[in-house]
């Protein structure tokens, strides 16, 4: 189980379809990722490691970087889907994290180097599954 995933009644798939980001550099947005982080990204979305945490060195993935988001505003992801499709209690829906980050915390590889991550948007598509559900198949 990974931190905010599931209610009591529902259980939160995520597959992460893309992602913006913000730097601390005057080219902000517009700053060109490396070709290897463009490259895992495109090959495996869930799991390429590309956000790297400055203070440890260590990569996260763009799953890894929803849970620690999760897990640093102490919320989960029923509380970022709108109300009427939990009611609804299954199917798919699209939704944006906007992540913000101090400077120096997370950085990514661009072509102008090792650079600081001032914030991400991460579009990932969330699968509502009703817990009662899933034995009725």
């Amino acid at each position: 189980m990974q931190a905010g995933r599931e209610t009591k009644d529902l259980r939160f798939a995520v597959q992460h379809i893309g992602f913006e980001a913000d730097f601390y550099h005057p080219l902000g947005k517009g700053l060109t990722l490396s070709e290897n982080v463009v490259s895992a990204f495109e090959d495996e979305k869930d799991d390429a490691e590309i956000f790297i945490q400055t203070a440890s060195n260590t990569h996260f993935s763009s799953d890894e970087i929803l849970s620690w988001f999760l897990l640093q505003t102490n919320t989960s992801l029923d509380g970022h889907i709108p109300p009427d499709a939990l009611e609804r209690g299954g199917g798919d829906i699209f939704v944006t994290f906007p992540i913000r980050f101090d400077e120096g915390v997370f950085h990514m590889e661009t072509l102008q180097g090792n650079v600081a991550l001032r914030a991400l948007s991460l579009l990932v598509k969330v699968s509502i599954v009703r817990k009662n559900a899933e034995h009725n198949d």
